[in-house]
């Protein structure tokens, strides 16, 4: 366990994996600006996967920290810091289609309906165990896979990409379905090492601190509130879907944590 006390004019890195969304790296940055202690977040490369990332977690030549939509299983394989970074808006999915079907979802009103689409899911996320639980037939592929093309080629109907791919353009034959989106409760977690006791306080703490004075939800919105305006969710309908894998552990009573629902779709 890496311990940071006693530590104030020490640089120390706090490693984590390079790729993805720059938001959390912000984030992280932010919450360990708010520490006594001096950590710098270093960035590691060529983590190919999320499963691979939070078996790292601790290790020598691994990662100390790792982001993720949470589950049962991330939180036995690692302690999570139960604030949601995403305040969770990534339960949120705007399903992508062909331009050609576009009206696909025009008369879906329920998630029974959605039963009669194939969506596509990668293996490694937690999502695809959410839309098998539901019983809405997916097509799950590994890393390797080219899901734009497999929409294309038509062996999926629908990939139910997060709402923060929207500003993404994936082709001119590639649109973000305009008539649904499919939500279900989410929590987008930091996680430490079990035993990184010290780190899980300093972000945690560094979490609160930053949502206390504002500048969490300053940077939040800084990244994303074009993105929510660009959804336009009171122009859609919000299908809802269960979510029995969300730990118990979730604050979902703690509205300091959460945007607020019905707000995103004034």
């Amino acid at each position: 366990m890496t311990s940071f006390t006693c530590l104030a004019n020490t640089e120390l890195s706090v490693r984590y994996s390079a790729d993805g969304h720059p938001y959390p790296r912000a984030l992280l940055a932010l919450a360990l600006s708010k520490s006594a202690v001096t950590l710098v977040p270093t960035e590691v490369q060529n983590i190919p996967s999320q499963s691979r990332a939070i078996r790292l977690l601790g290790d020598k030549n691994g990662i100390d920290v790792f982001w993720g939509v949470t589950s049962p299983d991330w939180e036995k394989q690692a302690k999570a810091v139960l604030i949601p970074i995403d305040k969770g808006l990534l339960g949120y999915r705007i399903p992508l289609v062909h331009v050609s079907h576009k009206d696909m979802f025009a008369q879906v009103n329920h998630s029974r309906q959605l039963r009669s689409f194939v969506f596509g899911l990668r293996e490694d996320w937690p999502d695809t165990a959410i839309f098998k639980r539901n019983e809405l037939p997916t097509l799950i592929y590994g890393m390797g896979a080219e899901p734009i093309e497999m929409l294309r080629t038509g062996r999926i109907d629908a990939l139910p990409y997060d709402i923060f791919d929207l500003p993404k353009n994936h082709g001119d034959d590639i649109i973000h379905e305009p008539h649904i989106a499919i939500r279900y409760p989410s929590a987008v977690y930091f996680f430490v090492a079990n035993d990184n006791q010290t780190l899980h306080k300093l972000l945690q703490e560094g979490l609160l601190a930053a949502i206390a004075d504002g500048s969490f939800d300053a940077l939040f919105y800084e990244y994303f509130a074009a993105t929510i305006a660009q959804a336009d969710l009171k122009n859609r309908r919000i299908i809802e879907l269960t979510n029995p894998l969300l730990p118990r552990s979730a604050p979902i009573h703690q509205a300091q944590f959460w945007l607020d629902k019905n707000s995103l779709t004034k």
